[in-house]
């Protein structure tokens, strides 16, 4: 396996000589970002204005709330449960979204590196791993991610890396015409793909924690051009990944 030290290099090259070209293959997810950091920010200022004064009459004496809550216990329960599933259900359905986008660029920019040329249509490019299939793997993978969180945060996390590399080993197959597997089964194989390497990807995200900051002293604004440097990172440790195992038959070319 190729070093992190090695892989950054070549990634900050690829964007800075190429920044245009990056730029618009990662112009969807850059959308999504900007997008999600305007719903929060939203989303902060309704709560703020929403918050009623200290001292604010509620009229309701705290008896009459103990005896509501006894009264009505099992309700709030199953409307409590509910409200978790419909929120965890959205979240899981929005990760898969943004994913499905991001990984797409991601996709493009591989095919970039493997074509060993520019693509005419950068734009284009991003988009063209958009299938039922590919949205299939990161719906599930959301999934399993979500259920390996409620253990603890950490099992989540390891999880997330095991499965991050699915969506390009479909990709993969896609692209030299192999017969295509289900949603699980390219989940297995990126688990057997980064075994071994989860720690270097670990390292990889840490060292970018100059850059998160970044984005945070800008508003977001950073992320014009962190965002595509991640985005081109990942591909250059997936194909860096990819060379540590030898290559199926190819049949055909697409």
């Amino acid at each position: 396996m190729i070093t992190t030290h090695y892989i950054k290099r070549h990634a900050w090259l690829r964007v800075t000589k190429h920044f245009k070209t990056v730029f618009l293959i990662s112009l969807i997810p850059m959308i999504f970002t900007v997008f999600g950091v305007t719903i929060n920010h939203q989303t902060t200022i309704i709560d703020t204005k929403g918050t009623l004064p200290n001292g604010a009459n509620y009229n309701i004496s705290s008896n009459e709330l103990v005896h509501f809550l006894n009264d009505n216990w099992f309700v709030i329960l199953i409307i409590g449960l509910l409200v978790l599933f419909i929120t965890l259900l959205i979240g899981i359905i929005l990760t898969a979204i943004s994913d499905f986008f991001t990984e797409s660029a991601i996709s493009g920019l591989i095919d970039w590196r493997d074509d060993d040329r520019l693509p005419h249509d950068p734009i284009r490019a991003g988009l063209q791993l958009l299938t039922g299939v590919a949205f299939r793997i990161v719906l599930l993978r959301a999934l399993y991610i979500t259920l390996w969180s409620f253990l603890l945060i950490v099992p989540g996390i390891i999880k997330s890396f095991s499965y991050s590399q699915a969506l390009y080993l479909y990709r993969d197959d896609l692209r030299a015409g192999r017969p295509i597997k289900s949603a699980n089964a390219y989940i297995k194989s990126s688990q057997s793909l980064i075994y071994g390497y989860k720690g270097q990807l670990f390292v990889m995200y840490i060292s970018l924690i100059g850059w998160y900051i970044l984005n945070l002293i800008t508003f977001g604004i950073a992320n014009l051009f962190t965002l595509p440097y991640i985005l081109v990172l990942r591909s250059e440790f997936y194909i860096a990944l990819r060379a540590t195992t030898p290559e199926p038959t190819k049949t055909t070319i697409l």
